[in-house]
C-alpha cells in the first residue's frame, strides 16, 4: 500500500512539472508571435503597435572591419627648391615632365623680381609617379637647395572609416525593415527621422572616405625654382635707361593725376573769369570818371 502511494505521488509530480514547462514554452512563443503580429498588423489593435527605437544590433564581424590588410594606404607630400640658369626653359621642361607622369598644376605663383625671379608650382600626380618626377627633376637640375618628403600612413583611418560606413549602412537597412513593418503613424515618423539622421551621417562618412581615397591616389609636390641674375658693378648705362624709363612713366602718371582734378580746374577758371570781369569793370569806371573831369 505504501509503495502504491509513492508511485501515485511521483506520477502527479512528473505531470505537474511537464505541464509547467509546456505553459512556459507556450508563453514565450505566444509573446514572440504577438510582437510580430503587432508590428505587421496581423491580429492586434494599432494601439498595441509600439516599435522599440533603440539601435538594432550590428554584426560583430562588420564592426571590426577587415582583419587582413594587404595594402598600406600612404599619403605622400613634399617640396623641393633649386636654382636654374633660365627660368623659362625650366618651366617648359617641368611641363613636359608633369604631363609625362600624368600630373597637373593645381596652383602657380610667379614672383618677378629683378634680382632673382621665382616661380612656385603646386602639382598633383598619381601616387605611383611621385618618386619618378622627383628623380627626373634631380637628373636635370643636379642638386636641390632643399628637399622635404612626408609620408603619412592612413591605413588605420581608412579601415576605421570604411568599417563605420558599413555599420551605418547595415543600421539603415535594419530601420528600413522596421519601417516596412510599422503601421502606427507615430512610429513611422520616428523611424523616418532616425533614417534621415543615419543617411546624413552616411553621406558625411562617404565624403571623408572619398577625400582619403583622393589623398592616397594623388600626391602633392611644391616646386620652387629661381634664377639669380648678376648685380655686381654700377652699370651706368643701364641705370640711365631705367631712369629715363621711370621718369617718362612718372610724367605720364602726373598728367593722369592732373586730368583727374578737372573739376578743380573748372572751378578755378570760373573764379578767375569773375575776378577778371570785376577788375576790368572797375578800371573802366575810373577811366570814365577821369574823362568827365
Amino acid at each position: 500500500m505504501q509503495i502504491l502511494k509513492s508511485i501515485i505521488i511521483a506520477s502527479l509530480v512528473s505531470c505537474f512539472v511537464a505541464c509547467s514547462n509546456k505553459s512556459e514554452n507556450f508563453s514565450a512563443r505566444d509573446k514572440a508571435s504577438a510582437l510580430n503580429e503587432g508590428v505587421g498588423g496581423g491580429g492586434m489593435e494599432l494601439e498595441a503597435t509600439t516599435v522599440e527605437l533603440t539601435a538594432p544590433p550590428v554584426e560583430k564581424s562588420v564592426a571590426e572591419g577587415p582583419k587582413n590588410i594587404t595594402e598600406r594606404k600612404l599619403v605622400k607630400n613634399g617640396d623641393i627648391s633649386f636654382e636654374v640658369k633660365n627660368i623659362r626653359d625650366t618651366r617648359a621642361f617641368l611641363q613636359k615632365i608633369i604631363s609625362k607622369h600624368k600630373g597637373y598644376i593645381s596652383n602657380e605663383k610667379i614672383e618677378d623680381y629683378r634680382i632673382n625671379p621665382t616661380e612656385i608650382l603646386t602639382i598633383r600626380m598619381p601616387n605611383s609617379n611621385f618618386d619618378n618626377i622627383i628623380n627626373n627633376i634631380g637628373l636635370q637640375v643636379g642638386e636641390f637647395d632643399s628637399k622635404r618628403i612626408d609620408i603619412e600612413d592612413v591605413t588605420a583611418d581608412f579601415v576605421d572609416i570604411d568599417a563605420r560606413l558599413k555599420n551605418k549602412k547595415q543600421l539603415e537597412g535594419k530601420y528600413q525593415e522596421l519601417l516596412a513593418k510599422a503601421n502606427n503613424m507615430t512610429d513611422i515618423l520616428k523611424i523616418e527621422k532616425e533614417i534621415s539622421l543615419i543617411r546624413e551621417d552616411i553621406e558625411s562618412t562617404e565624403g571623408r572616405l572619398r577625400y582619403l581615397n583622393n589623398q592616397v591616389g594623388y600626391s602633392t609636390l611644391i616646386i620652387t625654382y629661381y634664377e639669380k641674375r648678376a648685380t655686381a658693378g654700377f652699370h651706368f648705362g643701364g641705370k640711365m635707361v631705367d631712369a629715363l624709363s621711370n621718369g617718362g612713366m612718372g610724367f605720364l602718371w602726373f598728367l593722369i593725376g592732373m586730368t583727374q582734378l578737372w573739376p578743380m580746374w573748372l572751378l578755378g577758371g570760373l573764379i578767375w573769369y569773375v575776378i577778371y570781369k570785376i577788375v576790368k569793370h572797375r578800371k573802366n569806371q575810373k577811366l570814365q570818371q577821369k574823362s568827365i573831369q
